[in-house]
């Protein structure tokens, strides 16, 4: 398919957020709001919009409060590898088989190189400290859809789905569950795949409203982020009943298939960090990365990871951290448990970016697709 026609959905994507995503958003000004709406009495669109807060902490300040001093800085050296030691216990996958999309497919003339079936995960933080960073993701996902979905629409099968850093609630009661796929966004309405799964699938990436209803997961979550637990729930490690077919993820995890992880957060995985909060608890630290390695039957063969977390780029400052201020936080936290998670992979088999210093509205993550797409490439043989 000619890439123009790509472009032109990642501008349907843009234009999708800009009108809804934001609708209801606390603003300073019109450019706090995108191109489609104005900033209304400290609201985008204006206190009546669908989903403008009113009952909820409000976080009126975009720009973090100078001043504050940050000690022992850490950066994200995407060619320096964290090892982390697991010795023997490590969590072991119990895979199920999925009835969703057929389990693998091995028709010829599809794939990307050897990868003909693909899983990637969406582990998204949707807590209150991440409502002034929309835009930011803005930019991310309308980045990701131009670049990486034409190379994902050359797979035979696609299986695409988000889960929250803590449990979902605008998901069905049944689903409210910690590692359950996002199947509404975050004012209930339902996304309505093509495919009836709970979660995008080939025929949805031609799709932008589908997409932007995955992705409007909102700012009203856990603030007790948990993005580790929610990883490897989803992948049936932590609750094999979420993939089964009857489950809440109905197989969207598939042994055969090709798995990319993308973690966005701006915390790190705590226990009992400056909020009070416990983080991820089913598996310890230690373990993290045996059991990352654990999660494919093939081991690292057909694994890749994205992270776009608070860490920022080497040479620049890091951002201002206020983690007692309003509901959840303020700012962008160093996280240097997550970064050592991602890194305990191989060089060439992971990617990191930052929320951190990024000015909405440019290109800031075009070099990192053009990483992505480069490393996915060369992971597949193709």
């Amino acid at each position: 398919m000619a890439r123009p026609l790509f472009v032109a959905w990642a501008l349907s994507l843009s234009a999708c957020f800009t009108g809804g995503f934001l609708s209801g958003q606390p603003c300073n000004s019109d450019a706090d709001c995108g191109p489609s709406l104005r900033c209304e009495s400290g609201v985008c669109g204006g206190p009546n919009s669908p989903t403008s807060p009113t009952s909820t902490t409000s976080l009126t300040s975009t720009t973090p409060t100078t001043g504050v001093t940050v000690g022992d800085t850490t950066t994200v050296d995407p060619t320096t590898t964290t090892t982390t030691t697991t010795g023997d216990t490590t969590l072991a996958l119990t895979t199920t088989t999925s009835t969703g999309e057929d389990e693998t497919t091995t028709g010829g003339g599809c794939g990307i190189g050897r990868c003909k079936d693909i899983d990637m995960l969406f582990v998204a933080d949707n807590s209150p400290s991440m409502l002034i960073k929309t835009l930011i993701l803005l930019d991310f996902i309308t980045a990701f859809g131009s670049e990486l979905i034409p190379e994902l629409s050359q797979a035979c099968s696609v299986h695409l789905g988000v889960t929250t850093t803590g449990v979902y609630t605008p998901n069905p009661v049944e689903c409210q569950k910690l590692g359950a796929l996002v199947t509404a966004d975050n004012n209930g309405d339902p996304c309505n795949f093509s495919e009836g799964l709970p979660y995008a699938t080939l025929p949805d990436l031609q799709m932008p409203l589908t997409l932007e209803c995955l992705f409007n997961i909102g700012s009203a979550g856990d603030p007790d982020e948990r993005p580790v637990d929610a990883l490897f729930s989803t992948v049936g490690a932590l609750d094999p009943s979420l993939n089964t077919p009857t489950g809440c993820n109905q197989g969207f995890y598939r042994p055969g298939a090709f798995l990319t992880l993308v973690l966005i957060s701006d915390e790190d995985d705590d226990n009992n960090d400056a909020q009070g909060h416990d983080g991820s608890e089913e598996i310890f630290e230690s373990f993290w990365a045996g059991s990352l390695a654990n999660i494919k039957p093939t081991g690292l063969n057909d694994l890749y990871m994205i992270g776009l977390l608070g860490d920022p780029k080497m040479g620049q400052p890091a951002c201002p951290w206020q983690p007692n201020e309003n509901e959840d936080g303020l700012g962008t936290e160093q996280t240097p448990k997550l970064r050592a998670f991602i890194q305990s992979l191989p060089p060439e088999r992971y990617a990191l970016d930052t929320l951190c210093n990024v000015v909405p509205g440019g290109s800031a993550y075009a070099s990192l697709m053009a990483e992505i797409r480069t490393e996915l490439r060369a992971a597949c043989g193709a």
